[in-house]
């Protein structure tokens, strides 16, 4: 895996499900047309799988759980930053070991993390609600988990190139 260059990464500014998803089109328009790239260090396909397996997580669960000393302060202090509809995650988060489920494959094509993304997105569309609680803050509601995915979905595509 290379190693992420934060001096290009550029948030994105979707704030909708709709929005996110005219991204998606944006992305698969410039992977069709030879012109996506990426200057983190995962491929897009990873970003997008890593993305899409997160929101799976969020209605079909989590196998893993923050400590209690880490969950209390996250769930108090962070909580109502990282759902907040205009917060915007930075790049630079390591996940520890425990949280292996939610990293992509060595190998994922655009066209996987594409095809995974828009299966969870439909989900949210459909009206299914996210109930499981968050490893690290616990529970939330739907529009939390939505404002969360959409931020974190943010931070990821602010390194791809598109």
């Amino acid at each position: 895996m290379k190693v992420a260059d934060k001096s290009k990464w550029s948030p994105k500014s979707f704030h909708t499900i709709d929005e996110l998803k005219a991204d998606l089109n944006k992305i698969e328009s410039a992977h069709n047309d030879g012109t996506l790239s990426t200057s983190g260090g995962w491929s897009v396909g990873q970003n997008l799988a890593h993305c899409a397996t997160f929101i799976k997580s969020s209605y079909d669960g989590f196998d893993m759980k923050a400590p209690w000393f880490i969950r209390i302060p996250c769930t108090l202090l962070l909580k109502p930053i990282a759902t907040k509809p205009t917060s915007q995650m930075k790049p630079g988060i390591k996940l520890p070991e425990k949280a292996k489920e939610l990293l992509p494959e060595d190998e994922v094509s655009v066209e996987q993390g594409l095809s995974m993304m828009r299966e969870q997105l439909a989900r949210i569309e459909s009206g299914q609600q996210m109930t499981a609680p968050s490893p690290l803050l616990g529970k939330l509601s739907h529009d939390q988990w939505v404002n969360l995915h959409l931020n974190h979905c943010r931070m990821h595509f602010g390194y791809l190139v598109y």
